[in-house]
């Protein structure tokens, strides 16, 4: 029988399995926040830095090993060796992953708890041989309140959102400090280029603004974004990227970013004596006047607040991070 007539008598061959193609059905939800093909609530320069990473030399090779092999092997010890969660099983953290997934409009992803791990850390990974999942190590359920777990959660349905994954995985490779995740796996055998590895640590801050604002989206009172994130790094919360401090002074956070937000955007500066974790809080906590965050929840008070566009509350938080207002600079 030739290839042609199986394929005219088994309409299944016929169906487009990339991932590309998987993500947009994934997503289709939320085809009403999309602008230019990006999310609204995305921060402008981590998409346009992911555009600059595709194109430098190396990548290719760099992403094809991570998105394959190291996945594949990631894959297959999450679902043999983790706890799955569902409603039987850790149902309080499946009802927050459904109320993410519901603010977000995103599909509900499948979440594992690792009990291997020996930090307090949470990541996601996604691929075309994987359905997007979020992990959560068992140290950061036992620490975690309900509102610090729903706003990781919801940082990483951001994440996948936002297709933030491979670049994660690629990020592993770069050795930037001996906390950053590693996967079960690691098949890429080159030293990645100083280009590629700039890059990539460029973008990291970036993409921590998109998933935040994700993770402001979810919380059930957005206001408590700095309360909520303070307490995860003082009880020892360890970010993927391998960042820690244990020393985030919230009401101290608080006031610096109610009287940085007091200031113009013409005579907005970085104030240098934050360190980079609190300058990231800060930047975010700018999501709390935008229009956007809003738009999403049309259920979270915005306390009258004068509000910014998308655009402004971009330019705002590059200020605030170090990048001078310029967007993907």
């Amino acid at each position: 029988m030739s290839t042609n007539t199986t394929e005219r008598e088994n309409p299944l061959l016929q169906i487009d399995t990339s991932f590309r193609t998987y993500l947009n059905a994934y997503t289709r939800s939320y085809q009403n926040h999309i602008v230019d093909g990006v999310l609204d609530y995305a921060f402008e320069s981590d998409f346009a830095v992911r555009q600059k990473i595709m194109g430098l030399g190396g990548w290719g090779k760099l992403v094809k090993a991570a998105g394959s092999q190291d996945v594949s092997a990631e894959a297959k010890h999450l679902f043999l060796k983790c706890e799955q969660v569902g409603p039987l099983k850790y149902p309080d953290i499946y009802d927050i992953v459904k109320k993410c997934a519901e603010r977000l409009e995103l599909v509900v992803p499948i979440v594992f708890v690792r009990g291997d791990m020996d930090k307090a850390q949470v990541y996601s990974v996604a691929s075309d041989i994987i359905e997007p999942c979020i992990v959560l190590s068992k140290q950061v359920v036992e620490m975690c309140s309900k509102e610090e777990l729903m706003f990781l959660i919801g940082c990483e349905c951001g994440r996948i959102q936002n297709n933030h994954c491979a670049y994660n995985m690629a990020f592993t490779y770069l050795n930037f400090n001996k906390y950053t995740y590693r996967p079960v796996e690691r098949s890429y055998k080159q030293t990645v280029n100083n280009q590629l590895y700039t890059a990539l640590v460029q973008w990291v801050k970036y993409a921590d603004i998109t998933a935040n604002r994700a993770g402001i989206i979810c919380l059930d009172k957005p206001g408590m974004f700095i309360s909520v994130i303070t307490g995860l790094y003082n009880k020892g919360y360890i970010d993927f990227y391998g960042r820690q401090q244990k020393n985030m002074d919230t009401d101290g956070l608080i006031k610096k970013a109610e009287s940085v937000h007091a200031v113009s955007s013409r005579n907005l500066k970085t104030d240098n004596t934050m360190s980079e974790l609190e300058k990231l809080v800060v930047a975010a906590t700018e999501f709390l006047y935008c229009s956007v965050l809003y738009e999403w929840r049309g259920d979270a008070e915005d306390s009258d607040r004068h509000l910014v566009s998308g655009q402004i509350c971009d330019v705002r938080s590059s200020i605030i991070i170090g990048n001078g207002g310029v967007i993907g600079g």
